[in-house]
């Protein structure tokens, strides 16, 4: 088929990049009069930096706007461009409003999928994207792909996925078997759109995995890209103060921490890890693969909260499966463990501390995991008083009861300490 238009998808709340974002988006297409946009701009009218007057009359926008006390979510936005926006546009480029892209990337994307479908596959190229800094472009981009890496299990129950390293990637042909989508970049049909419809009951967490498994069990492959064809504004610098908990919090409205624990218990449901009690309806598991078959593709474990070691390195997708029985399989995962490390200046109040242990222990006082604190954020702790605040995480077949924080003073030894169950 020639003329195939992509049509990109582009919630964009408060987003002063919104603007460089498509001027950027049309200047590096090779045939910029296939791309349409479909935009949810969720807007304050004070801001003046996300105005699209400009685009009235261009054919290729399609725009619904919203005042951003009127905005809904993430999830909410991509429906509404889905459902009402998107029409029968070959392709679909599911994005976020902070990009910049390479020369060709329309061209370069089509081939890719094409390639795909040639080797048999029904394709969704995603993953998280290499950054660019909007303050420092373009000597600030990342010039090395990234593979969506499985950090740990939140609480909650859906899964941190973070970008890291791809190894080797230079001697690689074509996109790789990924576990995991984005949420900001995914390339695919317009039956891929229409198929897997984004929950608007979906606040912000966990949007990725309910979009990973729901596109894998309706019989979609993954793929993430073995070259850079787009950056990402990852760090969110440039919308500092403007995102949409901040504006939340400032009016008091409680729709953001509500919105997000409702989604949970939705995907928590999705995953099988929590008793269905609601009616998922166009927003469940397709039927063409069970969830069972993406666990087994991508060495993840849901009840378990667990990884198999394969997946925690990185190593492409789909897993080896060399065992006997499904017990064997069950028997192959390690739990991970997450933990949101505080410590306050009062709990350890001396002045010659050279650093902290930050030590996870078992009922028996043993030690699982421990880490080392001696860095900028000490210097910060002992003189400016700055709580040291991070996220711990590990995998470990003994779950921690307790976390100690244990100073150790330069001239005093192991001094103060302090000890939190779990």
């Amino acid at each position: 088929m020639v003329n195939r238009t992509i049509f990109i998808h582009l919630p964009a709340y408060r987003d002063p990049e919104l603007i460089p974002t498509i001027k950027d988006a049309l200047a590096n297409a090779k045939f910029p009069d296939r791309i349409r946009f479909g935009i949810c701009r969720q807007y304050n009218p004070e801001d003046g930096f996300d105005d699209l007057t400009e685009f009235n009359k261009d054919s290729r926008f399609k725009v619904k706007e919203m005042l951003y006390t009127e905005a809904r979510g993430l999830a909410y936005a991509r429906a509404v461009i889905n459902d009402e926006l998107l029409e029968d546009e070959d392709f679909v480029l599911q994005l976020d409003s902070h990009h910049r892209f390479t020369e060709n990337w329309d061209t370069t994307l089509i081939d890719w999928y094409d390639e795909l479908v040639e080797d048999g596959y029904n394709p969704i190229i995603g993953g998280y994207l290499p950054m660019y800094n909007p303050f420092n472009d373009p000597d600030g981009r990342v010039q090395e792909p990234w593979i969506s890496d499985a950090a740990c299990f939140y609480p909650f129950g859906t899964i941190f996925i973070r970008p890291a390293g791809v190894k080797n990637w230079q001697n690689l042909t074509k996109p790789y078997p990924a576990r995991f989508l984005s949420g900001h970049f995914a390339f695919g049909s317009n039956k891929w759109a229409k198929d897997i419809k984004h929950d608007p009951n979906i606040f912000f967490a966990g949007e990725e995995i309910n979009l990973t498994v729901r596109s894998f069990t309706h019989g979609y492959d993954l793929f993430h890209p073995h070259r850079v064809v787009i950056w990402h504004a990852t760090m969110r610098e440039e919308r500092s103060n403007m995102l949409v908990w901040d504006d939340m919090s400032r009016r008091g409205d409680s729709t953001w921490w509500k919105g997000n624990e409702s989604a949970r218990s939705r995907i928590r449901q999705l995953l099988g890890v929590e008793e269905q009690v609601l009616d998922l309806g166009d927003y469940d598991l397709g039927t063409k693969r069970s969830l069972r078959d993406y666990e087994k593709y991508a060495g993840v474990h849901f009840k378990k909260k667990a990884f198999q070691q394969y997946t925690k390195d990185n190593n492409f997708a789909p897993n080896p499966y060399p065992y006997s029985s499904e017990e064997e399989w069950e028997e192959s995962f390690i739990p991970s463990f997450y933990y949101l490390v505080n410590v306050e200046r009062s709990m350890l109040p001396e002045s010659d501390y050279e650093s902290i242990l930050v030590s996870f222990d078992d009922e028996d006082g043993i030690g699982i995991h421990q880490t080392y604190i001696s860095d900028q954020r000490l210097t910060e702790f002992l003189q400016d008083g700055k709580t040291i605040h991070y996220e711990e995480m590990f995998m470990s077949e003994k779950i921690p009861t307790r976390v100690v924080y244990w100073a150790i003073s330069k001239n005093r030894g192991w001094a103060e300490r302090v000890e939190k169950n779990i």
